[in-house]
């Protein structure tokens, strides 16, 4: 590697460090953005040994293929207990590497100061600065369609074998479903768009050993899991993710009914630079790149957006963060139109709009956190975290709790995964002889299937003044002794 090559690559992997590092010192917010589902497959594997398919801990069966789960557990193999720091490494790592990617391939067809530029727009975008440290899928699903999505290129633009393509697209199966190799191939639209004169056709080479394996890591693990778990895995993955979502919303919407909700999405969530990957746009049809291989890469990238946008846009099931899988394109184009813009300011001011601009961005990911520091939902997880520090301080670990209806959040920082106990069974267990401890947020769950006259014992409530979050009850009046270390 050059050195004009190492600086940017350093700064672009040192600025993704330092960016979750300074969102792991934020509140923690588990409850907010469906994060309690993801962080309990991690556990099931962990302390349950369900590796091949997960649950959750209402008794669902996992609603998304393995891969994140597996590298989340993997990286909490080396602590004592699962931690927020391995929970969230997978997606740190893996807009790190998205943006590591964005950076060489913008820099090979663009120029240096595009690819740098495109790295840094996508990591200071509003919705990667979200996912960095979020226990969900999106951000790993987004470095493997991209790392896919430029496999493809370049097997299309200088050839080669396509194993590298259909290995990572079988990945990116595997950590969100198919949808991953309709994005990933969707750049390859571009092939008739370069007109006839463009060598090689991307189907040289020959396909069928990268297919195999494709379908043998997919359809491999999918026969494991249903042989696990049984027909509930196919039902839950096929028939109420894949088909349920691609037909009907959230809310009970259609397909085409919110059409225009991902184009907001992007214009907000990857504000300000969205407007930068417009005049990208503007630039790739209004002025073609004279060179072939940057033209290819220019409409290749164009491709890639625009078909992703249009997949997102027939979906009635929508997220601002499911656009991840287009960001790095996005970034792309943006980046080559601010080198471009940069280029046409004085050398001795363009420092100056750099800092300028890192200065704006700054404010509004303070403004970010701070706002996230008083959501409700995340003082609410702030005091899962207190209550379970309560009980582990009087009780140490391994308390036999029951949980009822509390959140999930509770037992990530009590490093258990327990199905729901329902409150009638809850109630039973407090009227026997042994000492049963039970986690609830409505008390009434539990105390309206107890017999009149049972006696019972609050020994920790969340909050501690007004009306209670989370209650933890017991037949006995105390902890029992924590055990001596």
């Amino acid at each position: 590697m050059k050195k004009s090559d190492a600086l940017p690559l350093l700064l672009v992997i040192v600025a993704g460090a330092a960016l979750f590092a300074w969102r792991l010192t934020g509140p923690t917010n588990l409850m907010d953005n469906d994060q309690e589902r993801p962080a309990a497959y991690v556990l099931d594997a962990l302390r349950n040994g369900h590796w091949i398919c997960q649950m959750d801990w209402m008794g669902g069966v996992s609603s998304k293929p393995p891969l994140h789960t597996w590298l989340a557990a993997l990286a909490t193999l080396p602590f004592d207990r699962i931690n927020v720091f391995s929970l969230y490494l997978p997606s740190a790592l893996a807009v790190i590497v998205t943006a590591v990617l964005i950076l060489r391939a913008g820099s090979a067809f663009f120029g240096a100061g595009a690819g740098l530029l495109g790295a840094l727009m996508f990591l200071l975008s509003p919705l990667t600065v979200r996912q960095i440290a979020l226990a969900r899928i999106d951000a790993l699903f987004a470095a493997l369609v991209t790392g896919a999505a430029l496999a493809a290129f370049r097997c299309w633009n200088s050839g080669g074998k396509w194993t590298a393509f259909w290995l990572l697209s079988a990945l990116a199966t595997l950590t969100k479903g198919p949808l991953g190799l309709l994005i990933a191939a969707a750049g390859l639209l571009a092939v008739r768009w370069d007109g006839a004169g463009t060598r090689p056709a991307p189907a040289r080479g020959s396909l069928l050993p990268g297919l195999a394996l494709f379908l043998l890591l997919t359809l491999g693990w999918f026969s494991l899991a249903c042989a696990q778990m049984g027909p509930a895995v196919a039902d839950r993955l096929f028939r109420a993710e894949l088909i349920g979502h691609a037909t009907v919303g959230d809310k009970g919407g259609l397909p085409l009914v919110q059409f225009y909700k991902p184009v907001l999405y992007f214009l907000g969530r990857f504000a300000p630079w969205s407007l930068a990957t417009l005049a990208g746009l503007w630039s790739v049809f209004s002025r073609a790149a004279a060179d072939p291989p940057a033209r290819r890469f220019e409409r290749f990238t164009v491709c890639w957006f625009v078909a992703g946008l249009v997949i997102f846009a027939l979906a009635p099931h929508q997220r601002p963060d499911h656009l991840s899988p287009i960001l790095p394109a996005a970034a792309l184009l943006a980046g080559r139109s601010a080198n471009r813009w940069l280029g046409r300011v004085r050398p001795a001011a363009q420092p100056l709009v750099i800092l300028a601009v890192a200065a704006a961005m700054a404010a509004a990911i303070g403004r970010y956190d701070h706002e996230r520091r008083d959501a409700l939902v995340v003082r609410r997880s702030v005091g899962m975290e207190t209550v379970a520090g309560a009980i582990r301080e009087q009780a140490g670990d391994g308390l036999p709790l029951l949980h009822v209806d509390t959140p999930f959040t509770l037992q990530f920082h009590l490093d258990t995964m327990q199905t729901l106990t329902p409150g009638a069974k809850a109630a039973r267990r407090l009227t026997g002889t042994e000492p049963v401890y039970v986690a609830a947020c409505d008390l009434r769950h539990v105390t309206r299937w107890l017999p009149r006259g049972t006696r019972w014992y609050e020994l920790v409530r969340w909050p501690t003044e007004g009306e209670a979050f989370v209650h933890l009850i017991t037949n006995r009046p105390g902890f029992p002794e924590k055990p001596a270390r």
